[in-house]
């Protein structure tokens, strides 16, 4: 009978067990379907995010736990955030440990577990106060680092998370370094780093990617036309990788010196490009053909037209160089002689625009062919007087 008495309690003992354990289970269940269904409810909730841009990324964001709203039903999602808001919210949605603190700033535990995560360190901002509104130039930096990229050039930053996706522009042609962060930016920013980090491509806005090359490096032929200058056959040393804005100033053996302030490549073909703004209209655009003839430019002529602007900033020979505000740009490596009208090498153009005064060359979509390499260089215009010259990108290109 005793041991009979034993055998029940211990089932009634593994019964209760259970049935804590279960009770358990479901209570702490309950527990995150509530506080997801609680998020979910705010984000749908939201009084000022129906029809903005940013909804769908917002309603993520808020589920995802690293961002709330505001008691009153808003989100503000046109508000500027600070650098230390967006780093907490970086952290936070990367899953980094943020250790708690009894001591010092709130933002403190996210600004440790960034460093300790390498994507950020103090320095990144110039003046080091964190509470201050956060830059789109800075923004990206934080998302650069957190994609893993090393050995960024200075004003790079823009140029790499555009070129994943990361931030697009913000008008077609326009990154605005400088510009505030708002609360749906940052949110947006963040989603798309969680999209790249999954392995996710991401549609990207060619023309961001082009602002923010000129940005970087004073030149946006790499984006604009890489076919012709950064095709898969380049390497470290060759097409993006060969362009140092330190060769943007050079110097003859006299001292005369040029500046190369920018060198821009426009598709003629597409009538969205940012830059067609600085092109005369197609009845006062020509170029020069081989005899010397000028031919206007046409809807159907598949190139792509590179302006330069360039100086001599200090001329020690005005006599041997007697023009100061322009140069001479030269694009080598392309075979064959043009007949006719044709355009199979880069040629000369003019401007009939006296408001649009620009320089530079037009080149051929198709129908050419090269010695394997195409070189980008700048020479001066001189009167008898050593040509100044520089190169400034090299390009594998077989064709």
């Amino acid at each position: 009978m005793k041991k009979i008495l034993i055998s029940v309690l211990t089932v009634l003992t593994v019964i209760v067990g259970s049935l804590n354990s279960a009770v358990a289970e479901t209570a702490q269940d309950n527990t995150v379907d509530k506080a997801m269904e609680s998020r979910e409810t705010a984000a749908v909730q939201f009084t000022d995010i129906q029809g903005h841009w940013a909804q769908a990324a917002i309603q993520d964001a808020v589920q995802r736990g690293y961002v709330d709203g505001y008691p009153d039903r808003r989100f503000l999602p046109n508000q500027q955030v600070s650098r230390a808001e967006f780093i907490k919210m970086a952290v936070s949605a990367l899953k980094l440990e943020a250790a708690s603190t009894s001591s010092g700033s709130w933002y403190a535990p996210y600004v440790t577990a960034a460093e300790s995560a390498g994507i950020y360190k103090a320095g990144d901002y110039a003046d080091g106060n964190l509470t201050q509104r956060m830059t789109r130039e800075e923004m990206s930096k934080l998302a650069v680092k957190a994609l893993g990229y090393k050995n960024v050039e200075d004003k790079q930053w823009m140029y790499l998370a555009s070129k994943d996706g990361i931030i697009s522009g913000t008008a077609p042609g326009v990154i605005s370094p400088t510009g505030a962060t708002t609360r749906a930016q940052a949110i947006a920013v963040i989603e798309r780093l969680l999209q790249v980090k999954g392995g996710k491509e991401l549609p990207v806005d060619k023309y961001a990617v082009a602002a923010a090359e000129v940005y970087w490096h004073k030149t946006n032929i790499f984006s604009v036309a890489p076919e012709i200058f950064n095709g898969p056959d380049n390497h470290n040393k060759t097409g993006i990788n060969s362009w140092k804005v330190s060769n943007l100033k050079f110097s003859g053996k006299d001292g005369t010196t040029i500046q190369v302030e920018e060198l821009l490549a426009i598709d003629w073909n597409d009538p969205r490009d940012p830059n067609r703004i600085i092109l005369p209209s197609k009845n006062k655009l020509s170029y020069r053909t081989y005899n010397g003839d000028w031919v206007k430019f046409s809807d159907d002529l598949k190139c792509y037209v590179v302006v330069v602007k360039a100086r001599i900033v200090i001329n020690k020979n005005p006599k041997g160089y007697p023009i100061s505000d322009r140069v001479n740009l030269q694009i080598h490596g392309y075979n064959g002689v043009p007949t006719g009208n044709s355009l199979i090498v880069p040629s000369v153009i003019q401007s009939n625009d006296s408001s649009k005064n620009i320089f530079g060359l037009v080149i051929p979509k198709e129908k050419f062919s090269t010695d394997g390499s195409i070189r980008v260089s700048i020479e001066s215009i001189s009167a008898g007087a050593p040509i100044i010259s520089q190169v400034l990108s090299r390009s594998i290109l077989i064709k």
